[in-house]
């Protein structure tokens, strides 16, 4: 009886999730895990159908994120295990184990920035700052970490003037299931940068806008279910007036692209995620002041702040674009050029380009 039993629950498990599968509408999008979805492969003879099929019976099964969840859970409330697939929480906060330095990551990116520097001229002011990931402010030793001493040290050796953040920023300046930080936070970090790069800093005024459905990239690699975070972004009359126009998308010639706001990751609101050039210029400001950004995401929140303080703004994120690409677009001459990057793109950096 007990062998029946259990033969016939199989059976009736399998009936009932195939039965399901078939009258569920497909799903083309997953916006916990913020991607596309496979859907069901139209039939063809040969070796790659059966992998096709196979992937779209995984991603299409009934209830799919109900069962991660109740794997997440069991894995950190049952089993008391300290991570599920090397994520790991505290005090709300979602992190991601960032481990161990990568010292050839880190020596390809010292060469890749000594070589954009060829590019620049006597009369260009460099500065770099390396943005700490959220692992940084965990403050525990108990998960493993980057040695952060030994990246910093390495980045010194630039002989570029470092604007260490470090001790200005806590783990409340970023979001608690993304990687990256709020730009409501963000105005010690531009009081920090007018010392460094000798511009008048002024307490500007803004307007908040408040999008209430921010689920962070960790979100759906915890695998555990919790409220959404709210994204906020900033206005005024120069943000608002300020022309912007993007290498990729001639249409948009906004700061903020608000069409984002519905898509997989809503913090590609802030200049229209991953841009390879932007060029923005503030008509309103009081000098002929031109600043250059190399840079990665983090900046893309960072920039509309410094706004205000610069006649032109250019943005390279050279992840997406080549030194042979952009340098017909730019005549480099007198700038200020700042290197915007965070330790998880230093110690992953093959991905950028000279």
């Amino acid at each position: 009886m007990k062998n029946k039993i259990i033969t016939l629950s199989f059976l009736l498990y399998i009936f009932l999730f195939a039965f399901l599968g078939i009258i569920i509408k497909d799903k083309e999008i997953s916006y916990e895990e913020r991607r596309t979805l496979s859907l069901f492969p139209q039939f063809r003879y040969d070796s790659t159908y059966i992998n096709k099929l196979e992937k779209y019976v995984l991603e299409q099964f009934p209830f799919r994120n109900t069962f991660r969840n109740i794997k997440g859970n069991f894995s950190y409330k049952v089993l008391n295990k300290l991570d599920n697939n090397n994520i790991y929480l505290k005090d709300n906060y979602i992190y991601k184990m960032e481990y161990r330095v990568n010292e050839k990551s880190i020596d390809y990116f010292v060469k890749n920035i000594n070589k954009l520097r060829s590019l620049l001229t006597e009369n260009n002011k460099t500065y770099i700052m390396i943005i700490p990931d959220k692992n940084y402010y965990n403050g525990e030793d108990l998960f493993l970490n980057i040695d952060y001493d030994y990246l910093y040290e390495e980045i010194n050796k630039l002989n570029i003037s470092n604007i260490d953040i470090r001790n200005i920023l806590t783990k409340e300046d970023y979001y608690e299931t993304d990687t990256h930080w709020r730009q409501e936070s963000l105005d010690k970090v531009v009081k920090e940068l007018s010392k460094e790069l000798n511009f008048s800093y002024q307490n500007v005024s803004y307007e908040k806008h408040s999008y209430n459905n921010f689920y962070g990239v960790y979100y759906s690699e915890a695998g555990i279910k919790r409220k959404p975070e709210t994204l906020t972004f900033l206005t005024n009359e120069v943000i608002n007036k300020a022309k912007v126009n993007y290498l990729e998308n001639s249409q948009l010639q906004t700061v903020y692209n608000i069409n984002k706001l519905g898509g997989f990751d809503p913090y590609e609101v802030y200049l229209d995620g991953a841009s390879a050039y932007i060029e923005i210029t503030n008509d309103m400001a009081q000098n002929n002041r031109e600043l250059v950004v190399f840079r990665d995401s983090f900046a893309s929140s960072l920039t509309p702040l410094l706004i205000n303080y610069y006649h032109k703004i250019t943005l390279i994120d050279n992840r997406y674009i080549s030194s042979n690409d952009y340098k017909n677009l730019i005549n480099f001459d007198n700038q200020d050029v700042l290197f915007i990057y965070s330790t998880l793109v230093i110690n992953s950096s093959y991905s950028l380009k000279g």
